[in-house]
């Protein structure tokens, strides 16, 4: 009978998605007179990012900006002269009385719904076959506030009976569901003189928010080799930090970022705090055929061990009493590391990672658009104990379109190493499977998409090669969900 209702679901699917005209009006677009494929090439689960989108982005979403203002372009203040803004350019200035109208073109939403999920677990035992028809609802209020100053600001509804506890029937739903503040991200930018010495389209800025430093370019998509998996939206757990950020994008070519975090999942100065440094080659410069060269560096004294899940959980402060978990409130991942099972609780004392990655995107050549990536990073964590944990990830990813319609995208990594030195100098490698993943992407419109996702071993984890009594390897499963941005 699943098997059934699996075919009839898919089916289902496949007559909804007949393809059909449509236009997009997300908040940008609206905003900027462009549409949605100016800056994306596609947007699941992410946006990757064209040249034009990853420089509208780290100008703080200020340029280009066509809608109406409460004063024109070039009118001065009042006691400014009476000369033109070609005779003095600082008749182009807006000050405290600016104002940006047409708030609804400020505000969009985007709309997640699972239409049917399914799959084995790694006993081979199939898992619940389940629809939401409201998995999530992301909120944005973002775009200029000046000339000078936008702003990102993203509210979330979770809608996928997150709220779980645990008993003797096992995991069951609360039917509670999240609705809370996501992310925040204050930008100012400002352009260098065309004329001078960093050459035209180059610029400064400075940065305030609650995300990892390395969405101020929008780096942090690329997910081949990524470590760090701290980037926009998501329906996971929330990083508690605050990061402040220096940019710059130099000769047309460069970009250039130093940002000081808080710590990996606290807003504390006081018990330690994190730097982040990134520097990048525009290879070919060019809208269409953009290839970014990257290396990025995060280090600092206040990260949790990277061996062990984070609890920031209300419900168990510490080891929660018997019957009672806080799994749902934790995050799986500690930037730079993964879960070892039975792994050690280390306190950390210090880390050091770093990340090279290429990254292309092709915009329309002919019928063809695509995203690529591919990079190594490396994490080293010291214990306060004196031992310390190695990690070493490698991967790549490719997304592509053909027409901007049909789609599909491949993600890969594997662990090269992944390994706990103790103490004494006894060094415990790990045993991982690669990761992979694959989706099938249909979009009839800009704003709205189907996708089919597959990840044939969901269930696997990460032991040591000492206990390879508690190695679980496999399961599969797979997803078929819409989206829907306006």
């Amino acid at each position: 009978m699943r098997r059934y209702t699996t075919a009839l679901a898919l089916l289902f699917a496949l007559w909804l998605v007949l393809p059909n005209d449509a236009g997009a009006v997300p908040a940008f677009s609206r905003q900027t007179g462009m549409n949605c494929n100016s800056c994306h090439i596609g947007t699941y689960p992410t946006p990757r990012f064209t040249q034009t989108g990853m420089l509208f982005a780290a100008r703080g979403y200020t340029r280009p900006y066509v809608r109406e203002r409460l004063r024109a372009p070039g009118q001065g203040v009042e006691d400014q002269d009476d000369s033109t803004p070609a005779e003095n350019p600082k008749d182009e200035q807006f000050g405290g009385n600016y104002l940006a109208l047409n708030w609804t073109d400020f505000w969009s939403m985007r709309f997640l719904s699972t239409v049917y999920t399914g799959g084995e677990d790694a006993s081979g035992r199939s898992r619940d076959h389940m629809s939401q028809a409201t998995n999530r609802l992301a909120m944005f209020f973002t775009g200029a506030i000046t000339d000078w100053l936008g702003l990102w600001m993203e509210v979330g509804y979770l809608g996928n009976n997150s709220l779980k506890r645990i008993d003797a029937e096992g995991v069951l739903s609360t039917g509670l569901n999240f609705f809370a503040y996501d992310e925040y991200r204050l930008t100012a930018s400002w352009d260098f003189d065309p004329e001078g010495f960093f050459g035209p389209r180059s610029f400064w800025g400075f940065s305030i928010g609650n995300e990892h430093p390395y969405v101020n370019a929008q780096f942090n998509f690329g997910r081949g080799g990524n470590p760090w998996s701290t980037g926009q939206g998501g329906t996971g757990n929330a990083f508690e930090i605050t990061n402040f950020s220096f940019n710059s994008f130099l000769w047309g070519r460069v970009w250039a970022q130093a940002a000081a975090v808080t710590g990996a999942h606290n807003n504390n100065w006081s018990n330690g705090w994190n730097k982040y440094v990134a520097l990048g080659y525009n290879l070919f410069n060019q809208q269409r055929n953009d290839v970014w060269l990257l290396a990025d560096f995060y280090f600092g004294n206040d990260m949790p061990s990277i061996m062990s899940p984070f609890s920031r959980s209300g419900l168990c402060t510490g080891a929660c009493p018997a019957g009672i978990s806080d799994v749902n409130f934790r995050t799986s991942n500690t930037p730079g590391g993964a879960p070892i099972v039975n792994a050690p609780i280390e306190e950390a004392d210090d880390f050091f990672s770093w990340r090279l990655s290429v990254s292309s995107t092709v915009a329309d050549r002919g019928p063809h658009s695509w995203y690529a990536d591919a990079g190594i990073s490396h994490i080293k964590q010291d214990f306060v104990s004196g031992a310390k944990a190695e990690r070493t990830l490698a991967g790549a990813e490719v997304r592509y379109f053909y027409n901007r319609t049909y789609g599909a995208e491949i993600v890969y990594n594997k662990n090269l190493d992944y390994a706990y030195t103790t103490a004494g100098g006894l060094k415990r490698d790990t045993i991982s499977d690669d990761n992979l993943t694959v989706a099938l992407l249909f979009y009839p419109a800009m704003n709205f998409n189907f996708r089919l996702v597959y990840d044939p071993k969901a269930d696997s984890n990460i032991v040591f090669k000492d206990e390879r009594q508690f190695r679980v390897s496999g399961g599969n499963s797979y997803t078929l969900a819409l989206e829907f941005n306006f």
